[in-house]
Protein backbone atom coordinates (compact mmCIF):
# COMPACT_ATOMS: atom_id res chain seq x y z
CA UNK A 1 0.00 0.00 0.00
CA UNK A 2 2.84 2.53 0.77
CA UNK A 3 4.20 2.00 -2.55
CA UNK A 4 0.99 2.64 -4.49
CA UNK A 5 0.90 6.11 -1.87
CA UNK A 6 4.36 6.75 -3.52
CA UNK A 7 3.85 5.73 -7.04
CA UNK A 8 0.64 8.36 -6.69
CA UNK A 9 2.94 11.29 -5.13
CA UNK A 10 5.65 11.01 -8.02
CA UNK A 11 3.41 10.85 -11.05
CA UNK A 12 1.81 13.55 -9.75
CA UNK A 13 4.94 15.71 -9.26
CA UNK A 14 5.96 14.89 -12.52
CA UNK A 15 2.91 15.82 -14.37
CA UNK A 16 2.27 19.23 -16.02
CA UNK A 17 0.85 21.74 -14.00
CA UNK A 18 -2.60 22.38 -14.12
CA UNK A 19 -2.16 25.94 -15.15
CA UNK A 20 -0.49 24.41 -18.19
CA UNK A 21 -3.38 24.12 -20.77
CA UNK A 22 -2.21 22.85 -23.98
CA UNK A 23 -5.20 22.27 -26.23
CA UNK A 24 -5.63 20.85 -29.70
CA UNK A 25 -6.67 22.94 -32.70
CA UNK A 26 -10.39 21.88 -31.49
CA UNK A 27 -10.04 22.43 -28.18
CA UNK A 28 -8.04 25.34 -28.75
CA UNK A 29 -10.49 27.06 -31.15
CA UNK A 30 -13.36 25.99 -28.77
CA UNK A 31 -12.19 27.35 -25.69
CA UNK A 32 -11.19 30.81 -27.86
CA UNK A 33 -14.57 30.79 -28.51
CA UNK A 34 -16.63 30.38 -25.44
CA UNK A 35 -13.87 32.28 -22.93
CA UNK A 36 -15.40 36.14 -22.78
CA UNK A 37 -12.90 38.64 -22.88
CA UNK A 38 -10.03 36.45 -24.39
CA UNK A 39 -7.35 37.56 -26.38
CA UNK A 40 -5.78 35.68 -29.16
CA UNK A 41 -1.82 36.05 -28.99
CA UNK A 42 0.26 35.39 -31.78
CA UNK A 43 4.20 35.13 -30.84
CA UNK A 44 5.99 34.72 -34.43
CA UNK A 45 7.73 36.82 -36.34
CA UNK A 46 6.46 39.50 -38.43
CA UNK A 47 7.51 37.23 -41.55
CA UNK A 48 5.77 34.63 -40.41
CA UNK A 49 2.94 36.42 -39.41
CA UNK A 50 2.59 38.20 -42.68
CA UNK A 51 1.71 34.54 -44.33
CA UNK A 52 -1.53 34.34 -42.55
CA UNK A 53 -2.94 34.02 -38.93
CA UNK A 54 -5.19 32.74 -37.04
CA UNK A 55 -8.93 34.86 -36.79
CA UNK A 56 -7.98 38.09 -35.37
CA UNK A 57 -5.05 37.19 -33.67
CA UNK A 58 -3.22 40.16 -31.56
CA UNK A 59 0.97 40.22 -32.72
CA UNK A 60 3.50 40.60 -30.25
CA UNK A 61 6.74 38.75 -31.14
CA UNK A 62 8.92 36.47 -28.82
CA UNK A 63 12.03 37.27 -28.62
CA UNK A 64 14.56 38.10 -26.04
CA UNK A 65 12.12 41.54 -25.16
CA UNK A 66 9.28 39.50 -25.24
CA UNK A 67 8.39 40.40 -21.04
CA UNK A 68 9.29 44.20 -21.32
CA UNK A 69 6.31 44.06 -24.67
CA UNK A 70 3.51 42.99 -22.05
CA UNK A 71 2.14 46.35 -20.84
CA UNK A 72 -0.31 46.52 -23.85
CA UNK A 73 -1.70 43.58 -23.02
CA UNK A 74 -5.08 43.43 -20.07
CA UNK A 75 -5.54 40.59 -17.46
CA UNK A 76 -7.83 38.66 -19.63
CA UNK A 77 -7.32 34.71 -20.64
CA UNK A 78 -5.00 34.50 -23.48
CA UNK A 79 -4.74 31.33 -26.06
CA UNK A 80 -1.13 32.05 -27.51
CA UNK A 81 0.36 30.13 -30.57
CA UNK A 82 3.48 30.56 -32.63
CA UNK A 83 4.48 27.86 -36.02
CA UNK A 84 5.12 24.97 -33.98
CA UNK A 85 4.22 25.47 -30.62
CA UNK A 86 7.68 25.91 -29.25
CA UNK A 87 8.19 29.54 -28.70
CA UNK A 88 4.39 29.36 -27.68
CA UNK A 89 5.06 27.17 -24.38
CA UNK A 90 8.45 29.87 -23.66
CA UNK A 91 5.92 33.13 -24.00
CA UNK A 92 3.40 31.01 -21.73
CA UNK A 93 6.13 30.45 -19.03
CA UNK A 94 6.54 34.18 -19.02
CA UNK A 95 2.91 34.84 -19.02
CA UNK A 96 2.06 32.49 -16.20
CA UNK A 97 4.93 34.24 -14.34
CA UNK A 98 3.48 37.78 -14.34
CA UNK A 99 -0.05 36.19 -13.44
CA UNK A 100 -2.07 35.78 -16.72
CA UNK A 101 -4.07 32.67 -17.86
CA UNK A 102 -2.63 30.74 -20.62
CA UNK A 103 -4.14 28.15 -23.11
CA UNK A 104 -1.33 27.15 -26.02
CA UNK A 105 -1.77 25.47 -29.28
CA UNK A 106 -0.33 22.52 -29.18
CA UNK A 107 1.93 22.14 -32.42
CA UNK A 108 1.10 25.81 -33.03
CA UNK A 109 -0.33 26.99 -36.65
CA UNK A 110 1.31 24.28 -38.60
CA UNK A 111 -0.94 21.93 -36.90
CA UNK A 112 -4.10 24.14 -36.56
CA UNK A 113 -3.44 24.02 -40.52
CA UNK A 114 -3.32 20.62 -40.92
CA UNK A 115 -6.52 20.28 -38.90
CA UNK A 116 -7.76 22.05 -41.70
CA UNK A 117 -8.72 25.22 -39.47
CA UNK A 118 -9.30 28.48 -41.26
CA UNK A 119 -6.31 30.86 -41.17
CA UNK A 120 -6.49 34.92 -42.55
Amino acid sequence: MKKIFWIAILAMACSKAPSEKVLSPAEFETNYKATANAILLDVRTEEEVANGKIMQAKSIVYDDAFATKLDSLAQQPLFVYCGSGIRSAKAAAILREKGYEVFELEGGIKNWKAAGKPVN
